[in-house]
């Protein structure tokens, strides 16, 4: 399949900075993904993580370590699954790895 430009936007633009409007973003580009892409699955998943961590930081400001606590793994487990897909892999695995980081992120962060 040949490579979509959008995906090789996000794949570039998760090996930047972590940020709270980065996650917004995403949540936006990978929302419009799930819709017209065949991988619909890892896109909703994408957009819900990175629509989760937002609302989590949303309205709020936190330190630097909580901010690294609650998106600890996350960019990184992204990239994954969108490598994967680029490649054709199917990325069951991959896409449940990352809801357990994220749950696990989140126990931390109310913590």
């Amino acid at each position: 399949m040949p490579d979509d430009p959008r995906i090789s936007r996000l794949f570039e633009r998760l090996s930047g900075p972590v940020s709270l409007e980065m996650f917004e973003s995403l949540t936006k580009d990978f929302d419009g993904l799930a819709q017209d892409r065949a991988e619909t699955l890892a896109f909703f998943v994408m957009q819900n993580v990175c629509q989760r961590l937002a609302s989590a930081l949303e309205g709020e400001a936190a330190d630097y370590s909580r901010f690294e606590e609650l998106t600890s793994g996350i960019a990184d487990g992204l990239r994954d699954i969108i490598l994967g897909i680029r490649q054709d892999r199917i990325v069951t695995s991959e896409l449940e790895q990352l809801v357990v980081k994220l749950i696990q992120n989140l126990g931390q962060y109310r913590a």
